[in-house]
């Protein structure tokens, strides 16, 4: 990332959850062109979420310890 995309990141972490989350889908929209359907939007997440099931119901999937997986957001 550059240096402003750095500084804006850094200050949008000092929001609380809700508002991160309120810009996140702001940014997201902006890239879509359109405001995006809330409720399309939870089945993407919920067909997604039962797809990673079924692969770890599989043996497919690859789950990490909650230690390693903070250390890999936090390195974000």
């Amino acid at each position: 990332m550059n240096a402003r995309i750095d500084q804006l990141f850094d200050e949008a972490r000092l929001l609380a959850s809700e508002d991160r989350s309120l810009l996140a889908l702001a940014l997201l929209d902006s890239l879509q062109g359109e405001q995006a359907d809330e409720t399309a939007v939870e089945r993407a997440w919920i067909t997604e979420a039962r797809c990673r099931a079924q692969l770890l119901r599989d043996g497919l999937g690859k789950t990490v310890p909650w230690v390693e997986a903070r250390a890999r957001i936090s390195a974000l």
